[in-house]
């Protein structure tokens, strides 16, 4: 009677971990913005749908971002300008409805219709030029 609870409880476990494997991989299109404010304080917004779940996978897979040739994990080229911290402390702000990200965009898991943003800083808080 003990083993075959255990296994039971065993094959429970197991289908729940392929229905979350399924449920988070079933091919659905996510839609969310991405406004990206540059150094000169021009803004572009796209439209973006995807099938990826991670905000920095989608955005590569746009051309949207590039990873820093010097650290994993810093993105310093955003929609085709490169924020260089050896040049006046330049790097780019992401931010999801305004509110500033604490972590990395390789961590964020996107949400259906949500906005994200890119913002163009210099040192800690100054925007632009």
């Amino acid at each position: 009677m003990k083993r075959m609870t255990a296994i039971l409880l065993l094959l429970c476990l197991l289908c729940g971990l392929a229905g979350c494997y399924v449920r988070s991989e079933d091919g659905q299109t996510l839609h969310f913005s991405f406004k990206v404010t540059h150094a000169d304080g021009t803004e572009k917004t796209f439209e973006l749908e995807t099938q990826k779940t991670i905000l920095a996978d989608a955005l590569l897979a746009e051309g949207l971002v590039v990873e820093s040739a010097e650290s994993a994990g810093l993105y310093d080229t955003v929609d085709g300008e490169t924020a260089d911290w050896n040049d006046g402390e330049a790097w780019w702000c992401f931010s999801q409805e305004g509110t500033a990200l604490t972590v990395g965009i390789e961590q964020v898991t996107l949400t259906e219709g949500a906005t994200y943003e890119a913002v163009f800083t210099r040192g800690f808080g100054e925007t632009g030029e």
